[in-house]
């Protein structure tokens, strides 16, 4: 089958001839993968080597690289395993990419997004940018008809800022501010306008990203490398900060900002996963009373379902993240590459249905 295969940092290859799946075991389903987004995580482990294992095989699925990578999918189903009940072979499907063990201390209490022995399917196993791939079946929400497949491949990003929102409880009429405009700091704009937010303030580097934020739902967008950025803030806030604070800017200097700009006894939720420790005064925790709160998943059940219903009934309207969609064949140098050269790309999402680019061109 044609898959793009992940075998190390800045070594990802389209491989036309990759093996098909295992077998299905019981409660699993085989899919036809409709679209696959490319995430920013997957863009660290190009770059980097982030969460994908080399060296060593991953101790719950026993994989490492090379496998097929790519964990924001949608697809249609085409078998069932034995033992799999309420799904039909052809169903169009959002895949939670997240399986668990269900017999670790979190999963027992169906705290599942903690599992302790989690196997992210794309990155600790072979994942959706292909033409076949394996989930459980408790993992497929069933797409409503109207729903299209290429908005469903972003029921993953938008499933993490449902639950970002979730736990830093956002209420309605609060002034929300997210740090960060890639694919999840957007999500974020949209799930916080979903939770009530009464102001919703984007901090971004300007440019393309900077517009899709207004039109993800941002009240006032402020570029960080524009003089008198801060000013304007504290004049929007009322001098006093924002209520919650979402981090998603993937880096130190982020978080760090992200908790700046936190008001006395408000809540920063920091979605960002670095490999650093930040210096955080105690100020800010102690005499101002911020929580610090973390938030990094989701699961089927919940967050997932929720952000599928989003999608589906316009609440969340995702087109403007959207910025590519191409053939599984160019997906590094009309993908991967060219999210690391352009700044203007957000979302690419990648198919191996060469006619249905053509008809969404």
């Amino acid at each position: 089958m044609k898959a793009v295969v992940f075998h190390g940092v800045k070594d990802i290859r389209y491989e036309p001839d990759w093996p098909g799946p295992r077998l299905l075991r019981p409660g699993e389903v085989k899919i036809a993968s409709s679209w696959c987004g490319i995430c920013g995580t997957d863009m660290e482990d190009y770059k980097h080597g982030a969460v994908i294992p080399i060296g060593e095989p991953h101790p719950e699925s026993g994989r490492m690289a090379p496998l097929v990578i790519g964990h924001e999918y949608s697809g249609r189903i085409a078998e069932i395993g034995p033992g799999v009940e309420g799904l039909q072979v052809g169903q169009k499907v959002a895949v939670e990419c997240l399986r668990v063990c269900h017999r670790c201390y979190w999963c027992q209490r169906g705290e599942f997004a903690s599992c302790l022995n989690q196997v992210s399917i794309g990155q600790m196993d072979d994942g959706g940018m292909a033409d076949y791939f394996i989930a459980p079946a408790e993992n497929c929400i069933p797409l409503p008809d109207n729903m299209p497949e290429d908005v469903a491949a972003l029921t993953e990003p938008l499933a993490v800022m449902v639950r970002g929102v979730r736990k830093g409880r956002v209420m309605a009429g609060e002034v929300v501010t997210v740090v960060g405009a890639g694919t999840i700091g957007l999500m974020g704009i949209a799930a916080a306008r979903v939770a009530g937010a009464s102001q919703i303030i984007a901090i971004t580097h300007g440019g393309k990203r900077a517009e899709v934020a207004s039109l993800m739902g941002a009240t006032h967008v402020l570029n960080s490398k524009e003089e008198g950025w801060r000013q304007a803030f504290l004049d929007i806030t009322h001098g006093m900060g924002s209520e919650v604070v979402i981090d998603a800017g993937g880096n130190l200097a982020a978080m760090r900002l992200a908790v700046d700009l936190t008001m006395r006894r408000g809540r920063c939720v920091f979605n960002s996963v670095v490999a650093s420790d930040v210096a955080l005064s105690a100020w800010d925790m102690v005499i101002e009373e911020k929580e610090i709160i973390g938030t990094v998943s989701h699961f089927a059940d919940r967050e997932f379902r929720w952000a599928v219903q989003y999608l589906s009934d316009g609440r969340v309207k995702p087109d403007p993240l959207i910025t590519s969609r191409v053939y599984i064949a160019d997906a590094v140098g009309a993908g991967f590459d060219k999210l690391l050269a352009d700044r203007s790309q957000i979302k690419v999402l990648v198919t191996p249905h060469k006619d249905w680019v053509r008809s969404a061109a």
